[in-house]
């Protein structure tokens, strides 16, 4: 397993390699032009600051996975965006990075899902991706933005309880063959076992995208860690807990970004509301 460290620098002019994301080298008053799926990034480093220009899309579509690296850049983005970020003095090199949401993101399947009594399933689900532009040592990004935005929506039971989320339609694929590899979504198993007796139904889930770990897998799928979910009979919620080892499945995977939330009260509020 490779670490963020060690992925190669690309420093080509036009940057089409099979991934998006990755170190970046920058000349001083060099510029890429990242085009990701309606969302245009234009970075340039000089001495003493970093300038991103972000131009989106109101077209972008959720099924739109097109993506080119271009270097140099072609001129200002017109109608962009802009945001200058000084520094004592900038270093040549940029991380260009993927990133699981930024709240829970809620999922609902195209056609009706149920679990029958006794039994349990495995769904590979796929979530929109966030990109973050970071240097080497700043700990936050200069920009955490989502690629494709989706819509907000509210999860919980009552309108006074429950939380703002994102939301997406997803198959629920059970066959990992079947769900096609993306540039900006990343893929979770969500592991459902119903052990009470009758049928439970998957309608709605909120999936915490905040409190998941990014890694990439050698095929160029991007993956999270497991959810493991156990309806208990009598039991008013399902009970949830993060699989503490990679999905079978994902292969062999390196560790891309950290999750955005760490501590366990989140993790305790964020599974409040689960399913619906």
């Amino acid at each position: 397993m490779r670490s963020l460290g060690e992925i190669p620098v690309i420093g080509c002019n036009r940057v089409n390699q099979g991934s998006w994301w990755g170190e970046f080298r920058f000349e001083a008053g060099e510029s890429r032009c990242w085009r990701l799926a309606g969302l245009d990034l234009r970075v340039t480093r000089s001495d003493r600051e970093w300038q991103i220009e972000s131009l989106r899309s109101p077209l972008q579509h959720e099924d739109e996975q097109p993506w080119d690296v271009v270097s140099p850049a072609p001129l200002p983005l017109e109608n962009a965006v802009p945001g200058r970020h000084l520094f004592n003095r900038t270093s040549p090199l940029l991380r260009i990075l993927p990133a699981a949401a930024d709240r829970s993101v809620v999922i609902k399947p195209v056609n009706p899902l149920f679990i029958p009594g006794g039994q349990s399933a495995v769904l590979y689900v796929s979530t929109p991706l966030w990109v973050q532009v970071r240097t080497e040592k700043e700990p936050f990004p200069l920009l955490d933005e989502p690629v494709i935005r989706p819509s907000d929506t509210w999860f919980g039971s009552s309108p006074a309880q429950g939380r703002l989320c994102y939301g997406t339609k997803v198959s629920g694929r059970t066959d990992l063959a079947q769900l096609p590899i993306r540039a900006f979504r990343v893929v979770t198993p969500v592991s459902i076992r119903n052990d009470a007796q009758d049928p439970m139904p998957v309608e709605r889930l909120s999936m915490p995208m905040p409190l998941l770990d990014l890694y990439a897998a050698t095929d160029g799928r991007l993956w999270t860690p497991g959810l493991l979910v156990d309806r208990h009979p009598g039991a008013r919620q399902p009970r949830v807990r993060i699989d503490p080892q990679m999905n079978e499945a994902a292969g062999v995977v390196r560790l891309v970004n950290r999750a955005r939330e760490q501590d366990v009260d989140t993790l305790s509020r964020m599974f409040e509301h689960l399913m619906n």
